[in-house]
């Protein structure tokens, strides 16, 4: 079942996602609408240009006789026209200079109705990165000269009353007019949208993140000063209470020498448990002490044989090294780690021979196994052995393992406790080897 903290947590990321995808559509419109912006400015700019090209090439008209011989003649528009034709109302050709169709075909793209409403029509050719002006000469095309106009004088009378005749006839004039800056533009307006798109996606999921860690690490800041109070009141507490269990055990030494023999038993648990007392003081300052001490090159196994001879009163480590190992811990540190794996071991309701430590190198690490046939983990609390005063034993404090961890990970080490086969439980600790 979902605690409240866990329930708390989960309601903030989804309101955070939430969040995220409304941003991300208000950026998103905002990118869209800035990308029809630039569009429309373009195709505004090509028409433009595409309707000058054309007015300079009719006003040609009153110095060539047609539209090819001004073309030829203006290198301005050489460079700009592809093609100009002239179509009659059945699309059959009246004229034509340069790539135009043989034969006109109203645009499927452009209803009848609304083609045939308009005066011009706009179609947009990316294989010769052009623009297509399609124009009804009835509605916009020029005047015939006047008869005593002097340009209809001389050799190019007869040439240019021809083309007016000509473009009378003609439903529409199909001028292909080279836009490269506006394709240029436009295959680069293409590209650039979606790829805006993925980093404003890419930017809301950062700022998400940032936003989400930036809360965690406030609540593991709140969390920390908790801890500096309850672990200054914890480390005080444990403080005051050693003075009153000195004075305790002290008393009891002078009773057992005047009691009669029968009362001894009686004194004998309240030593046992002036003794639990004190090393649960002891073990509470451990944890509350600057987990990494002094780091120093130690031999795991000599620290381990010390340890083992003292709890066990015999010989419970092997190696299987063909060498010396070194590991970069402070010594006292792994002592408090093997003292707390060990009693375990022995408090694990199994055979004390059966308590054993092995150590051997594993990769660029040392592997220290502190192994035992108890009666193993409990059934779905393995992972909260290490959560500080866990205990599942009647006597235990449960705050060993919570410094053997926190120990162990000031080294860069791992533990890890495993059910071993035929029974028992296996205590792995790997600690990096310490480079020469």
């Amino acid at each position: 079942m979902m605690d409240v903290h866990g329930f708390t947590k989960m309601r903030t990321r989804l309101m955070s996602i939430g969040i995220a995808l409304l941003f991300f559509v208000a950026l998103s419109a905002v990118n869209v609408v800035i990308f029809r912006g630039m569009t429309e400015r373009n195709r505004l700019e090509s028409r433009t240009d595409s309707e000058r090209t054309f007015s300079i090439l009719l006003d040609s008209l009153r110095r060539y006789d047609d539209f090819g011989s001004a073309i030829e003649a203006t290198e301005s528009l050489k460079l700009k026209i592809l093609g100009v034709g002239l179509y009659d109302g059945r699309g059959g050709m009246l004229y034509r200079w340069g790539t135009v169709p043989d034969s006109y075909e109203s645009p499927e793209s452009v209803e009848a109705d609304v083609k045939y409403a308009m005066a011009r029509i706009y179609l947009e050719n990316p294989k010769n990165d052009s623009l297509v002006l399609l124009v009804r000469p009835s509605g916009d095309g020029p005047p015939p000269p006047p008869p005593n106009d002097d340009l209809m004088r001389g050799p190019t009378r007869h040439g240019q009353s021809f083309l007016f005749d000509t473009l009378r006839k003609a439903d529409v004039i199909y001028l292909e007019i080279r836009q490269p800056q506006f394709w240029r533009q436009k295959r680069f307006q293409t590209f650039l949208f979606p790829m805006v798109e993925i980093i404003l996606a890419a930017l809301v999921v950062f700022v998400r993140f940032l936003m989400i860690r930036n809360g965690e690490y406030r609540d593991r800041i709140e969390q920390q000063k908790n801890l500096v109070t309850l672990g200054t009141a914890a480390s005080t507490l444990a403080h005051e209470i050693k003075n009153p269990l000195f004075a305790i055990r002290l008393q009891t030494s002078i009773l057992s020498r005047t009691f009669p023999g029968e009362a001894r038993r009686e004194l004998e648990i309240i030593d046992s448990e002036v003794e639990r007392l004190s090393m649960l003081s002891h073990r509470v300052n451990d944890f509350l002490r600057d987990p990494a001490g002094v780091p120093e090159e130690v031999d795991p196994v000599k620290i381990a044989s010390e340890v083992g001879e003292r709890l066990c009163g015999r010989p419970i480590v092997t190696s299987s090294s063909g060498k010396d190992l070194a590991v970069q811990i402070d010594p006292e540190r792994l002592r408090s780690i093997l003292e707390n794996l060990l009693r375990n071991a022995l408090e694990s309701e199994g055979q004390e021979e059966d308590v054993a430590i092995e150590i051997a190198k594993a990769d660029n690490a040392v592997r220290i196994d502190v192994l035992d046939r108890g009666i193993g983990l409990p059934p779905g609390e393995r992972d909260r052995v290490f959560d500080p005063f866990f205990t599942t034993k009647s006597r235990g404090s449960g705050i060993g393992l919570a410094i053997c961890r926190r120990f162990i990970l000031a080294a860069r080490g791992t533990i890890s406790l495993e059910d071993r086969q035929d029974g028992g439980t296996r205590a792995r600790v790997l600690l990096p080897e310490a480079v020469a």
